[in-house]
């Protein structure tokens, strides 16, 4: 989850930062909508709804809930720091993609999107199950694995050629999961148990269930 950013920093290190927060795991999931819609052969007609929904149900919303809940000091810190906010935050955002997974699985041409959503929704659990045992592991790397086998998928299913979109994710996921090294935010053994969880979430949403 986010870290205080520190008063004093050099270049490398508000780097790490920028793209910690530019990256956040509550945004990844919105960018992949996005490039579902450049790289979807369908046409939609209700483009601008459906970002709005994803928008303001998985961002906003719980970027509200949590300012709130630090505001009303049930939360001591904004930034998650303690083990049940991190379970509480976690387990919010896998209801919100579970609902999102069930409002657009319906819509046949959404149905890639979908299915990437239930696959958030399943390794955010898995990654609530290690924070109840004290397990941390890297949220940004869940968010990122996942987005990567999303691409990868479709770009498999509908034979489409992605490899510059494909190489520019592989690009920002290994500058993220350094910057959250460098920021000794996680070590190497939670960067890739959280890439093996969001692939694995992703995994058992297409091949599984």
């Amino acid at each position: 989850m986010m870290q205080i950013r520190p008063k004093k920093c050099n270049i490398i290190i508000c780097s790490a930062w920028m793209i910690s927060y530019i990256l956040h795991p509550v945004f990844i999931p919105f960018y992949v909508l996005l490039i579902f819609f450049l790289i979807s052969h369908f046409f939609f007609y209700d483009i601008e709804k459906i970002i709005k929904l994803i928008f303001l149900s998985a961002v906003i919303v719980p970027l509200l809930i949590q300012y709130l809940l630090y505001r009303l000091k049930i939360l001591r810190s904004f930034f998650l720091v303690q083990w049940k906010a991190r379970i509480g935050f976690t387990l919010l955002m896998a209801f919100i993609y579970y609902l999102l997974f069930t409002t657009l699985h319906p819509v046949s041409v959404l149905n890639h999107i979908s299915l990437f959503f239930r696959g958030i929704t399943v390794s955010l659990l898995i990654s609530a199950g290690f924070n109840m045992f004290k397990k941390r592991i890297s949220l940004h790397a869940l968010a990122l694995g996942g987005a990567l086998f999303f691409l990868l998928k479709w770009s498999h299913d509908y034979k489409t050629n992605i490899l510059d979109i494909i190489s520019a994710a592989i690009t920002l996921t290994t500058l993220t999961l350094a910057a959250r090294i460098k920021l000794n935010a996680h070590n190497i053994t939670e960067i890739a148990i959280g890439l093996l969880t969001g692939i694995a979430g992703q995994t058992v949403s297409f091949f599984i269930l």
